[in-house]
């Protein structure tokens, strides 16, 4: 053996004790504090307002009435196509049949971006498991907000809704 392999190796070998003992301070420094980890079922996380999960439809807080125009805007901008809304037939401002795709969604915020009348929106609601892909299909009776709770959004943003007419 080459006497300049095994200096090389013996120079080596110090640094390799200081990085265990490094790591054993790392160890023995956290120790002794508390855990940042939270119980998650039973102690939910607290979310900020403007985050961006689950997709629901705005209903009129004192009619209950749907805001949705069906003027398709958030169908159009969705970069993932995942919302289909289908217009009623005799009253061309009002969609009977609005779709969101969750399994496809990326969550961008853009659909909730264009629409006018506030209609659709990102809930703080993340918890969105489901057995098959087809059950992550929403409908409108699945995606539909309460009175009460639409009203709570509309109070946290500061304004109640004025629906719009449908542009012709």
């Amino acid at each position: 053996m080459n006497f300049s392999n095994t200096l090389k190796s013996f120079t080596k070998f110090p640094l390799g004790i200081y990085n265990i003992l490094l790591g054993m301070f790392t160890v023995v420094k956290h120790t002794t504090r508390d855990p940042i980890t939270s119980d998650y079922p039973n102690k939910m996380p607290e979310l900020y307002a403007r985050s961006r999960h689950r997709l629901a439809l705005n209903v009129d807080p004192i009619t209950g009435e749907h805001l949705c125009i069906a003027c398709k805007q958030c169908e159009r901008v969705c970069p993932d196509a995942c919302i289909s809304v289908i217009p009623h037939t005799e009253v061309k401002a009002k969609s009977t049949q609005f779709y969101i795709d969750h399994g496809l969604c990326m969550f961008c915020g853009l659909c909730t971006e264009v629409c006018p009348t506030d209609c659709i929106i990102n809930t703080v609601d993340f918890e969105m498991s489901e057995e098959t892909r087809e059950d992550l299909i929403y409908d409108i009776k699945k995606l539909t907000l309460s009175q009460e709770q639409s009203r709570e959004y509309f109070k946290m943003k500061g304004y109640t809704p004025k629906p719009k007419k449908a542009a012709a």
